[in-house]
Protein backbone atom coordinates (compact mmCIF):
# COMPACT_ATOMS: atom_id res chain seq x y z
CA UNK A 1 0.00 0.00 0.00
CA UNK A 2 1.24 3.08 -0.80
CA UNK A 3 0.52 6.88 0.44
CA UNK A 4 0.62 10.73 -0.32
CA UNK A 5 1.62 12.72 2.51
CA UNK A 6 -1.58 14.43 2.69
CA UNK A 7 -3.00 10.83 3.34
CA UNK A 8 -5.27 10.77 6.72
CA UNK A 9 -3.93 8.60 9.30
CA UNK A 10 -6.47 8.74 11.98
CA UNK A 11 -8.75 5.47 12.99
CA UNK A 12 -10.56 5.65 9.91
CA UNK A 13 -8.05 4.89 7.94
CA UNK A 14 -7.94 0.65 7.71
CA UNK A 15 -4.46 0.68 7.57
CA UNK A 16 -3.15 2.31 10.42
CA UNK A 17 -2.40 -0.05 12.48
CA UNK A 18 -0.77 -2.51 9.37
CA UNK A 19 2.23 -0.06 8.73
CA UNK A 20 4.56 -2.94 7.50
CA UNK A 21 2.24 -3.28 4.50
CA UNK A 22 3.33 0.12 3.75
CA UNK A 23 5.51 1.20 0.52
CA UNK A 24 7.80 4.30 2.26
CA UNK A 25 8.28 6.93 0.31
CA UNK A 26 11.95 6.45 -2.14
CA UNK A 27 10.91 2.78 -1.74
CA UNK A 28 11.53 0.90 -4.44
CA UNK A 29 8.94 -1.91 -5.60
CA UNK A 30 8.72 -4.57 -8.42
CA UNK A 31 4.78 -5.43 -8.05
CA UNK A 32 3.64 -8.23 -10.16
CA UNK A 33 0.35 -6.40 -10.55
CA UNK A 34 -0.54 -2.27 -9.66
CA UNK A 35 -4.13 -1.45 -8.10
CA UNK A 36 -5.29 1.70 -8.84
CA UNK A 37 -8.52 3.74 -7.56
CA UNK A 38 -9.71 7.20 -8.52
CA UNK A 39 -6.79 9.41 -9.70
CA UNK A 40 -4.10 7.31 -8.14
CA UNK A 41 -3.47 7.37 -12.42
CA UNK A 42 -1.63 10.79 -11.89
CA UNK A 43 1.36 8.88 -9.69
CA UNK A 44 1.99 6.85 -13.07
CA UNK A 45 4.16 8.84 -15.41
CA UNK A 46 2.68 9.37 -18.88
CA UNK A 47 4.42 6.43 -20.70
CA UNK A 48 3.24 3.94 -17.73
CA UNK A 49 -0.15 5.47 -18.28
CA UNK A 50 -0.02 4.73 -22.01
CA UNK A 51 1.12 1.04 -22.03
CA UNK A 52 2.07 0.05 -18.54
CA UNK A 53 4.54 -3.38 -18.51
CA UNK A 54 3.04 -4.75 -15.70
CA UNK A 55 -1.01 -5.50 -15.30
CA UNK A 56 -3.10 -2.86 -14.21
CA UNK A 57 -6.30 -3.30 -12.06
CA UNK A 58 -8.15 -0.35 -11.95
CA UNK A 59 -10.94 0.03 -8.99
CA UNK A 60 -13.65 2.24 -10.86
CA UNK A 61 -16.06 3.69 -7.62
CA UNK A 62 -18.24 6.47 -8.82
CA UNK A 63 -20.51 6.67 -12.14
CA UNK A 64 -18.60 10.08 -12.03
CA UNK A 65 -16.08 8.50 -14.21
CA UNK A 66 -18.16 8.38 -17.24
CA UNK A 67 -18.75 12.42 -17.32
CA UNK A 68 -17.36 15.06 -19.05
CA UNK A 69 -17.72 17.78 -16.63
CA UNK A 70 -16.10 15.98 -14.09
CA UNK A 71 -14.25 18.27 -11.40
CA UNK A 72 -11.21 15.48 -10.74
CA UNK A 73 -11.27 14.81 -14.74
CA UNK A 74 -11.56 10.60 -14.09
CA UNK A 75 -12.96 10.28 -17.48
CA UNK A 76 -9.48 11.28 -19.06
CA UNK A 77 -8.18 7.75 -17.62
CA UNK A 78 -10.77 5.57 -19.93
CA UNK A 79 -8.66 4.81 -22.80
CA UNK A 80 -5.60 3.37 -20.58
CA UNK A 81 -5.47 -0.01 -20.74
CA UNK A 82 -6.62 -1.40 -17.37
CA UNK A 83 -8.35 -4.07 -15.81
CA UNK A 84 -11.66 -2.46 -14.83
CA UNK A 85 -13.38 -3.41 -11.37
CA UNK A 86 -16.84 -1.36 -10.99
CA UNK A 87 -18.47 -1.30 -7.73
CA UNK A 88 -22.34 -1.54 -8.71
CA UNK A 89 -23.67 -2.36 -12.17
CA UNK A 90 -25.16 1.30 -12.35
CA UNK A 91 -20.83 1.97 -12.75
CA UNK A 92 -20.41 -0.43 -15.26
CA UNK A 93 -23.22 0.27 -17.47
CA UNK A 94 -22.16 4.70 -17.21
CA UNK A 95 -18.38 3.38 -18.23
CA UNK A 96 -19.84 1.17 -20.94
CA UNK A 97 -22.02 4.18 -22.42
CA UNK A 98 -18.94 6.19 -22.84
CA UNK A 99 -17.68 3.97 -25.52
CA UNK A 100 -13.98 5.10 -24.71
CA UNK A 101 -13.01 1.93 -22.24
CA UNK A 102 -10.19 -0.04 -23.33
CA UNK A 103 -9.48 -3.29 -21.70
CA UNK A 104 -12.08 -5.75 -19.58
CA UNK A 105 -14.59 -4.66 -17.13
CA UNK A 106 -16.01 -6.81 -13.99
CA UNK A 107 -18.56 -5.83 -11.67
CA UNK A 108 -17.82 -6.50 -7.99
CA UNK A 109 -20.55 -5.18 -6.23
CA UNK A 110 -19.44 -3.36 -2.94
CA UNK A 111 -19.74 -5.09 0.65
CA UNK A 112 -19.65 -5.21 4.48
CA UNK A 113 -18.56 -7.05 7.37
CA UNK A 114 -22.24 -8.61 7.67
CA UNK A 115 -21.52 -9.60 11.44
CA UNK A 116 -19.35 -6.49 12.11
CA UNK A 117 -22.19 -4.65 10.98
CA UNK A 118 -25.14 -6.08 12.57
CA UNK A 119 -22.93 -6.01 15.89
CA UNK A 120 -23.87 -2.38 16.58
CA UNK A 121 -27.67 -3.06 16.49
CA UNK A 122 -29.35 -2.02 20.09
CA UNK A 123 -30.88 -5.24 21.91
CA UNK A 124 -33.25 -3.33 23.79
CA UNK A 125 -35.84 -0.96 22.66
CA UNK A 126 -34.89 1.28 19.88
CA UNK A 127 -34.11 5.36 21.09
CA UNK A 128 -34.20 6.68 17.81
CA UNK A 129 -37.45 6.87 16.13
CA UNK A 130 -36.11 8.65 12.93
CA UNK A 131 -32.23 9.13 12.50
CA UNK A 132 -31.31 11.26 9.29
CA UNK A 133 -28.05 11.05 8.36
CA UNK A 134 -27.01 14.21 5.82
CA UNK A 135 -23.33 14.66 6.48
CA UNK A 136 -23.49 15.05 2.70
CA UNK A 137 -26.22 17.14 2.29
CA UNK A 138 -26.72 18.73 5.56
CA UNK A 139 -29.06 21.79 4.17
CA UNK A 140 -31.05 19.54 2.71
CA UNK A 141 -31.09 17.21 6.03
CA UNK A 142 -32.02 20.28 7.65
CA UNK A 143 -35.26 21.31 5.91
CA UNK A 144 -35.99 17.40 6.38
CA UNK A 145 -36.01 17.39 10.08
CA UNK A 146 -38.10 20.43 10.15
CA UNK A 147 -40.70 18.79 8.12
CA UNK A 148 -40.45 15.38 9.88
CA UNK A 149 -40.12 16.96 13.43
CA UNK A 150 -43.54 16.05 15.63
CA UNK A 151 -44.25 16.54 19.57
CA UNK A 152 -43.02 13.52 21.06
CA UNK A 153 -40.78 11.99 17.93
CA UNK A 154 -37.04 11.67 18.40
CA UNK A 155 -35.83 12.87 15.92
CA UNK A 156 -31.65 13.01 15.57
CA UNK A 157 -30.15 14.58 12.85
CA UNK A 158 -26.60 14.14 11.89
CA UNK A 159 -24.92 16.65 9.42
CA UNK A 160 -21.14 16.04 10.57
CA UNK A 161 -18.36 12.97 9.52
CA UNK A 162 -18.19 11.18 12.72
CA UNK A 163 -16.49 7.62 13.23
CA UNK A 164 -18.11 4.98 11.34
CA UNK A 165 -18.53 3.10 14.72
CA UNK A 166 -20.53 5.88 16.24
CA UNK A 167 -22.07 6.13 12.85
CA UNK A 168 -23.19 2.35 12.99
CA UNK A 169 -23.80 2.89 16.44
CA UNK A 170 -26.45 5.63 15.61
CA UNK A 171 -28.30 3.33 12.71
CA UNK A 172 -28.54 0.17 15.13
CA UNK A 173 -30.69 2.51 17.56
CA UNK A 174 -32.92 3.57 14.87
CA UNK A 175 -36.44 2.68 13.69
CA UNK A 176 -36.01 4.55 10.74
CA UNK A 177 -32.88 6.20 8.91
CA UNK A 178 -33.52 8.56 6.12
CA UNK A 179 -30.35 8.65 4.29
CA UNK A 180 -29.85 11.85 2.01
CA UNK A 181 -26.99 10.64 -0.27
CA UNK A 182 -25.39 13.34 -2.85
CA UNK A 183 -27.16 13.17 -6.24
CA UNK A 184 -24.61 10.92 -7.81
CA UNK A 185 -23.46 7.80 -6.32
CA UNK A 186 -21.25 4.97 -7.31
CA UNK A 187 -22.83 2.35 -4.75
CA UNK A 188 -23.93 3.70 -1.77
CA UNK A 189 -22.94 1.66 1.06
CA UNK A 190 -24.77 3.17 4.10
CA UNK A 191 -28.23 1.97 2.50
CA UNK A 192 -26.47 -1.83 2.95
CA UNK A 193 -25.06 -1.23 6.62
CA UNK A 194 -28.71 0.61 7.57
CA UNK A 195 -30.25 -2.45 6.09
CA UNK A 196 -28.42 -4.75 7.69
CA UNK A 197 -28.84 -2.70 11.25
CA UNK A 198 -32.49 -3.89 10.77
CA UNK A 199 -34.27 0.01 10.67
CA UNK A 200 -35.98 0.91 7.86
CA UNK A 201 -34.40 2.62 5.05
CA UNK A 202 -35.42 5.73 3.19
CA UNK A 203 -32.38 6.43 0.53
CA UNK A 204 -34.09 8.63 -2.65
CA UNK A 205 -33.00 7.52 -5.98
CA UNK A 206 -28.75 8.49 -6.32
CA UNK A 207 -28.25 5.86 -9.34
CA UNK A 208 -25.57 3.77 -7.30
CA UNK A 209 -28.40 2.68 -4.91
CA UNK A 210 -31.01 1.59 -7.64
CA UNK A 211 -29.63 -1.98 -7.95
CA UNK A 212 -30.13 -3.23 -4.50
CA UNK A 213 -32.47 -0.46 -2.87
CA UNK A 214 -35.41 -1.78 -4.11
CA UNK A 215 -38.49 0.69 -3.89
CA UNK A 216 -41.51 -1.10 -1.39
CA UNK A 217 -39.60 -4.43 -1.39
CA UNK A 218 -36.67 -3.82 1.26
CA UNK A 219 -36.74 0.06 1.31
CA UNK A 220 -38.13 3.44 0.19
CA UNK A 221 -36.53 4.85 -2.81
CA UNK A 222 -38.25 8.29 -3.83
CA UNK A 223 -36.98 10.45 -6.62
CA UNK A 224 -34.43 12.66 -5.20
CA UNK A 225 -35.58 15.86 -6.46
CA UNK A 226 -39.09 15.37 -4.88
CA UNK A 227 -38.61 16.65 -0.97
CA UNK A 228 -42.77 15.99 -0.77
CA UNK A 229 -42.07 12.39 -1.66
CA UNK A 230 -39.07 12.21 0.55
CA UNK A 231 -41.04 13.11 3.12
CA UNK A 232 -44.47 10.91 2.27
CA UNK A 233 -42.30 7.74 2.02
CA UNK A 234 -40.43 8.70 5.85
CA UNK A 235 -43.94 9.43 6.92
CA UNK A 236 -44.84 6.26 5.65
CA UNK A 237 -41.84 4.23 7.12
CA UNK A 238 -42.62 5.87 11.04
CA UNK A 239 -46.34 5.00 11.08
CA UNK A 240 -46.35 1.63 9.62
CA UNK A 241 -42.89 0.49 10.84
CA UNK A 242 -45.08 -3.04 12.46
CA UNK A 243 -46.66 -3.63 9.13
CA UNK A 244 -43.40 -3.36 7.45
CA UNK A 245 -41.53 -6.09 9.12
CA UNK A 246 -41.10 -8.51 5.35
CA UNK A 247 -39.15 -5.63 4.49
CA UNK A 248 -37.09 -5.72 6.98
CA UNK A 249 -36.59 -9.27 6.74
CA UNK A 250 -36.16 -8.54 2.88
CA UNK A 251 -33.24 -5.84 3.61
CA UNK A 252 -31.11 -8.44 6.11
CA UNK A 253 -31.74 -10.49 3.13
CA UNK A 254 -29.78 -8.05 0.55
CA UNK A 255 -26.99 -7.07 3.22
CA UNK A 256 -26.37 -10.59 2.95
CA UNK A 257 -26.05 -11.25 0.46
CA UNK A 258 -23.28 -8.06 0.11
CA UNK A 259 -21.03 -9.34 2.68
CA UNK A 260 -17.39 -9.04 2.19
CA UNK A 261 -16.71 -13.20 1.20
CA UNK A 262 -18.41 -12.79 -1.80
CA UNK A 263 -16.36 -9.48 -2.47
CA UNK A 264 -13.06 -11.57 -2.08
CA UNK A 265 -13.92 -14.48 -4.29
CA UNK A 266 -14.41 -12.74 -6.98
CA UNK A 267 -11.32 -10.21 -6.98
CA UNK A 268 -9.20 -13.53 -6.35
CA UNK A 269 -11.05 -15.08 -9.38
CA UNK A 270 -9.78 -12.03 -11.00
CA UNK A 271 -5.93 -11.87 -9.81
CA UNK A 272 -5.90 -15.86 -10.52
CA UNK A 273 -6.68 -14.65 -13.98
CA UNK A 274 -4.78 -11.50 -14.56
CA UNK A 275 -2.16 -12.34 -16.68
CA UNK A 276 -4.10 -14.04 -19.41
CA UNK A 277 -6.80 -11.24 -19.30
CA UNK A 278 -3.76 -8.65 -19.39
CA UNK A 279 -2.51 -10.14 -22.51
CA UNK A 280 -6.04 -10.11 -23.97
CA UNK A 281 -6.99 -6.55 -23.03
Amino acid sequence: MSFTDESDWSESNPWAASKEYLVLPGEEVKPDVLFLSGVDWRRLDPAERAESPIPIVNLVQHVKHACDNDPLGRNRFLPHKAIRICVGPEVTRALERTGRVRGPMFTIPDAIDFDEVASHATAGERQIDLLILANKQPERGERLRERLERPGRRVHLEVTRIPRANLLGLMGQAQVTLLVPNPKEGFYLPAVEAMALQTLVVCPDCIGNRSFCLDGVNSFRPQYEEEDAIVEATEKALERRMELEPMLEKAASTAREHDLAYERRAFLEILARVDELWAAA
